[in-house]
């Protein structure tokens, strides 16, 4: 029988995962290193081309991982795998310090990636566990997705100041030295974290847990799974202006100690637009914002191929803009139809289908890159978004709607 000081110590432990898991999230993506990421890499000997294969590698061993290390999780437990994963990406930072060439750099990625993937989809069902665990059945899981990108993306922008400062101070070889010791700090908060109560995985039927997830996934429900198909295609459209605005501002003459000020206050939109994202598809409705979301990237790449300095830097915010909002919806309709006894699996195999995406695109970019140049990319990447608008987003929409009058029916009746 469980004593009420024990009840007490429980919910102690698990009002500081909140805590915990808020610093580890902050740091996981305070890269100081990603605004300069390009000329970094390039300073290290790797062409653009090869920034971009580099990517596609690390894509590819997360995508070897993140299917087995969500499981790990749902079944071993969501604290020991975020715990194992923060060493891991420890180690991957610490290792650009020192790397120079394609393979070293590969290798680095390699510990990043196996400390991604822990750490990816256990972290947001640890945080849904905490939150059931802490308030039952007052619960508010949706401000789960909301908070933890909120943390992500205010990470990012202020990352991208520190890097900033850290250039006008000393050089490209010193932001790398600042990431390898901010990346060590997720490793101290996941140590503070305590293993929730909730229901998990047999240990003794992984085939019948695998057959169930895989089932409840393709086969519940079609909003589910456009839902699914959404975050792993759609999100390309904002993730490939991460490796593309740089090379951008480069072209068009900026320096290189502005990248910093400039992602910082990118990533400050995209953390406004993830807070305001659920409240504005209560407002609007579903078929709006989607609308938005989805040709916001379209016009964004329009706008780079054919607008000058000040006109580029105004449609960048449009990919941030869409970032926020999508993937706050996208996680949040995501998780409320998943179980929590597999919610980190279920999170992983979206990012596994985000990056297998990455890694079929990433070397046709980098083709079209080296063959046609920026601009021509840009309206190819226009025309791309434009394609998965109508084939994913509008579906998704009419699906969304049609459920929505089919509750107000059944309501009425």
């Amino acid at each position: 029988m469980v004593t009420n000081d024990e009840q007490e110590l429980l919910r102690i432990r698990l009002r500081r995962n909140v805590s915990c898991v808020a610093g580890l999230g902050f740091f996981q993506v305070f890269l100081v290193i990603i605004p300069v990421i390009v000329p970094f890499l390039g300073e290290r000997g790797l062409s653009l081309s090869e920034v971009l294969l580099l990517q596609a590698v690390f894509a590819g061993f997360v995508l070897l991982m993140e299917v087995p290390s969500g499981y790990i999780a749902d079944v071993f437990g969501r604290v020991r795998s975020l715990q194992v994963g923060a060493l891991f990406m420890a180690a991957g930072h610490a290792g650009f310090v020192f790397s120079h060439g394609f393979l070293q750099l590969s290798i680095c990625e390699l510990l990043l990636a196996v400390g991604v993937s822990l750490v990816s989809g256990a972290d947001l069902a640890l945080l849904y566990d905490t939150e059931q665990a802490l308030a039952g059945d007052n619960s508010h899981p949706e401000k789960v997705v909301t908070r933890m990108f909120a943390l992500h993306t205010s990470g990012e922008a202020l990352a991208g100041i520190v890097c900033s400062l850290v250039l006008l101070a000393w050089s490209l070889d010193a932001v790398a030295w600042v990431q390898a010791l901010v990346g060590a700090l997720p490793l101290l908060f996941a140590l503070g974290l305590h293993e929730p109560p909730g229901e998990r995985l047999s240990r003794d039927d992984h085939a019948g847990n695998l057959r169930e997830i895989v089932v409840h996934l393709w086969g519940s429900s079609r909003v589910l799974r456009y839902t699914l198909l959404a975050l792993c295609i759609w999100s390309q459209g904002s993730f490939y202006a991460v490796w593309l605005l740089q090379p951008h501002w480069q072209a068009q003459g900026i320096e290189l100690s502005l990248f910093g000020y400039l992602w910082g206050g990118l990533a400050l939109v995209a953390a406004l637009a993830g807070r305001v994202a659920l409240g504005l598809e209560r407002r609007w409705g579903v078929a709006v914002l989607m609308t938005v979301i989805g040709l916001a990237p379209v016009l964004g790449y329009l706008g780079l191929a054919g607008l000058g300095l000040a006109g580029g830097l105004a449609v960048s915010l449009l990919f941030f803009i869409a970032r926020g909002l999508g993937l706050v919806v996208l996680r949040d309709a995501f998780n409320r139809r998943v179980p929590g006894r597999f919610r980190a699996t279920a999170n992983s195999l979206a990012h596994l289908g985000f990056r297998a995406t990455y890694l079929a695109t990433a070397p046709l970019v980098g083709l079209a890159l080296d063959g046609w140049g920026l601009q021509s990319t840009f309206l190819l990447l226009a025309g791309a978004g434009l394609l998965l608008f109508g084939l994913l987003l509008v579906p998704l929409i009419r699906m969304v709607r049609a459920a929505q009058l089919q509750v107000a029916s059944a309501a009425c009746n």
